[in-house]
């Protein structure tokens, strides 16, 4: 099966999913202090889309992205209390604890219709 490379806006930084995202985001804060690097850091934010969250099954490194947008550098993660409605890396957060919350309760509830009504998804019957 073949992913789509996604590439960080003004960046030649390149990934094909989560972990590979994470692994970016390791290389830009390894980079010299600057202001580009702060621009590097708020265009990978921005540009985790949704359809690569949905296909992520690998729960440690959904919880690494969501830590590092929650906590880390400020110009990766998310903004103070008030500044967050409209920010790009709201709807990313979002996205990732929906996806982990997902993943985590596989195992609490069978396969079936029920899941997924609930939870849909191309992998709404894998175990």
């Amino acid at each position: 099966m073949t992913h789509d490379r996604y590439t960080t806006p003004g960046t030649r930084l390149t990934w094909s999913d989560v972990s590979e995202w994470v692994d970016a985001a390791h290389r830009i804060g390894s980079r010299q202090l600057s202001a580009a690097r702060n621009r590097a850091y708020a265009a990978h934010a921005a540009a985790l889309p949704r359809e690569l969250i949905d296909r992520a099954t690998h729960v440690p490194s959904l919880e690494t992205a969501l830590h590092l947008l929650k906590y880390g550098h400020p110009s990766l993660g998310r903004p103070q209390r008030g500044h967050r409605a409209n920010h790009p890396t709201t709807s990313v957060i979002m996205d990732l604890m929906n996806r982990l919350a997902v993943l985590k309760r596989q195992d609490q509830m069978p396969a079936g219709d029920n899941w997924t009504a609930m939870f849909g998804g191309s992998d709404a019957h894998s175990g």
